[in-house]
This record gives structure tokens, sequence and C-alpha cells, in this order.
């Protein structure tokens, strides 16, 4: 276990952790979670993404694998991953759960969801928060996009279209993110089709209107990535309160939009790695984003990047179902994936034993009928 700086990124094995930038609190960080170390029975197999709030990691259980979130001390990370696991497991309680959402796992061996949905464990003298879920085999969207900064256009179509109905399943239910970015999700291609898959592993504030003001909080997300509004009245300077912002579905088609218009250009439209917060909040205000290049080959594309991630929040489209139809309509939607030819385990778990079952009646007749 080690310590490392959400912003600026260094690490310290021995919590001595220290940067040179004045506005940098690096003695604040937290402790991220080495391959090896354990919380309880789980056991971390290697670190996926950290985000502001959180960190994701591949971890086993009893020889199973799962996904472990752990939020970073202090109260406010804590409350909203307890917001975020109670949104899952009643997701989950729906007939059909949306599969691009994380599905959750009891926090301990001997527990159920219905009991608990998140776990907690004192380490290092901080009491930790967590939740499991199912495994899934896919990377950071931030880490497939420094490898292959412009994908093909049907796989950022197909890709924003699956993310914006996976934003409108929180919509639905009243809930905002509002810290949409690439780190927030995993991806992974199928074969047949070669189509990407998303996992939103991260859900924001993940908050109602009735309960916005009271449990806001920009430090949960980048600020390159909080859209103007959020931004306005908040300079990111230490020790100066949030100030809550005005709930609309409006403010997550801004991040919907980023996100697109960072794959269309092929980097971050507003470029933050060698700025400050306070820097980073200042260029968002003043919309300095990168220009878009690529108003030639994918026009219609561009246009809905633009329009989506505009200052003025009336004027971009309504919600995030707008945001996937209107992309629906360039690309169709997205391919199925392609059912096996083979019955499931299940499917042959059912077979077996029904052929058992019928073996031992055949058995049965045959020594009754011998007897006679």
């Amino acid at each position: 276990m080690k310590q490392a700086c959400t912003l600026c990124e260094r690490t310290a094995l021995d919590y001595n952790l220290f940067c040179q930038e004045t506005s940098c609190p690096a003695e604040m960080s937290p402790a991220v979670l080495d391959p090896g170390d354990t919380l309880g029975d789980i056991e971390v197999v290697r670190r996926i993404v950290g985000l502001r709030s959180a960190t994701v990691y591949e971890a086993q259980r009893q020889q199973q694998r799962v996904l472990l979130k752990v939020a970073h001390p202090g109260t406010e990370h804590k409350e909203r991953l307890k917001r975020e696991a109670l949104f899952l497991r009643g997701c989950q309680a729906e007939k059909h759960p949306p599969a691009t959402l994380p599905r959750l796992l009891p926090p301990y061996a001997n527990t159920t969801l219905a009991q608990d949905a998140y776990g907690k464990t004192a380490l290092g003298g901080h009491l930790l928060y967590y939740t499991l879920s199912e495994p899934f085999d896919g990377e950071p969207l931030r880490d497939l996009l420094l490898k292959t900064p412009q994908w093909w256009i049907h796989h950022v179509g197909w890709l924003m279209i699956e993310l914006g109905a996976t934003v409108n399943t929180l919509h639905r239910q009243g809930l905002f993110h509002f810290g949409l970015s690439p780190d927030c999700l995993l991806v992974r291609f199928d074969q047949e089709p070669h189509v990407p898959r998303l996992l939103l592993v991260d859900l924001g504030i993940a908050s109602d209107k009735t309960a916005l003001a009271q449990v806001w909080y920009p430090q949960f997300t980048r600020p390159a990535y909080t859209a103007p509004e959020l931004v306005n009245g908040n300079t990111g300077a230490a020790g100066q309160r949030a100030l809550p912002p005005a709930a609309d579905y409006r403010t997550d088609v801004y991040g919907l939009g980023l996100i697109l218009y960072e794959m269309l250009v092929g980097r971050p439209a507003f470029p933050y790695t060698l700025l400050t917060d306070v820097e980073a909040y200042t260029v968002v205000r003043r919309n300095q984003r990168v220009a878009m290049n690529r108003l030639e080959d994918v026009e219609k594309v561009a246009q809905i990047a633009l329009q989506a991630t505009d200052s003025d929040p009336a004027r971009r489209l309504p919600h995030a179902a707008a945001f996937a139809e209107q992309l629906t309509t360039l690309f169709g939607d997205v391919p199925a994936k392609k059912r096996s030819p083979w019955p499931s385990v299940s499917t042959l778990l059912v077979i077996g034993g029904a052929v058992l079952i019928i073996a031992f009646l055949l058995a049965l007749a045959l020594a009754l009928s011998q007897g006679s």
C-alpha cells in the first residue's frame, strides 16, 4: 500500500508524500492498494483506474474474480459511494437490470445484498468503504484513448449511444451524474461483431434533485470535465464552500458531449495535465477548448458534439436520451452481441440433471420389471 496523489499523480511508500506545487495537497492524498494487499478476505490483483473520489481494482475473493471499488477517506467520498451502492442495488431488483452498470456482489462472504450493499473495513488508520461487483474484462477509456486517440467513427458512435442510454437509465430514476469523463467507464471490444462494450464504473455525484444541495461537492471529478454552469461561482480555491448547482439533465448532456468531442479530436477538449484545479476551472469558464478539427469528414457527428458542449445549457439537447437518439439516426442501433451456438453452463447443468433423472427412472423400471 502506498500514498498516491489524485492531482499530480506522485506516489510515496512511507506516507511522506510531498509536492513542490503549493496548490497540490499531496500530504492529504489517499492510500492506493498494491497487488497482494488484502481487505479482509479480498486480495488486490491490480489497480484499474484512480478517480477523484475512489479507486477501482481487479481483485479476487475466495478464488472468485471481482471488481473492488474503494472510496477515498473523507465523509463526502464515503457518502457518495454509499449512494451509488444503494442505487445499483435497486437497479438489480428490476427484472432486466442494465448490463452497462456494475452488478453488485455482497461485500462480505456471510451476508447478502439485501443486508449490505457496501462494506467497510479498517486499514492504515482509516475506515474504508468499498463495494464489490462482477468482473468486467475491459480497460479505462482513458487508457484506450492514449493508445488510439482517434477511433473508427462507427466505434465512436456505438460507444456513445451505449453511454447515452446508460446515463438515461440514471435520469429515468431522477439521478444526476455531473462528472462524466473517460475515467468513469471501462471498455472492451467484442470480436463478433467487433463492437465496443462499456461498463460505467462510477456514477458521479449519484444524487437526485432533492438532496443535491446537501451532498454537492466539486472535488469528486476533474475540473476539466466540469460543466461551466457548475464552475460558475466556484474558483476551486482551498477552503471555499462549493455552491450547489441547479439540477438539470442538460449538464450530463454536456459530459456526454465532452467525451464525444475528445474522441473526435483525439485529445481532451480542455487540456488539464499541467494545470492546477484553479487554472482548469478558469479555462472551462472561459471556454478555452481545443479546436474541433473533424468538421469535414464527420460533420454531422461533430455538430452533435458542439451542440452538446455549448456553454449555454439552453442550447443543448434536453436529456441523454435525445443525445443517444441523434447518434442512432446516424449509426443505427448498436449491433447486438452474437449468441454462442453452444448452450450456457446453466442449460448444460439442467440437461445433465434431466438425463440423470431419466436414466434413474429407466433403471428403476427395468429393475421392477425383472423382479416381477
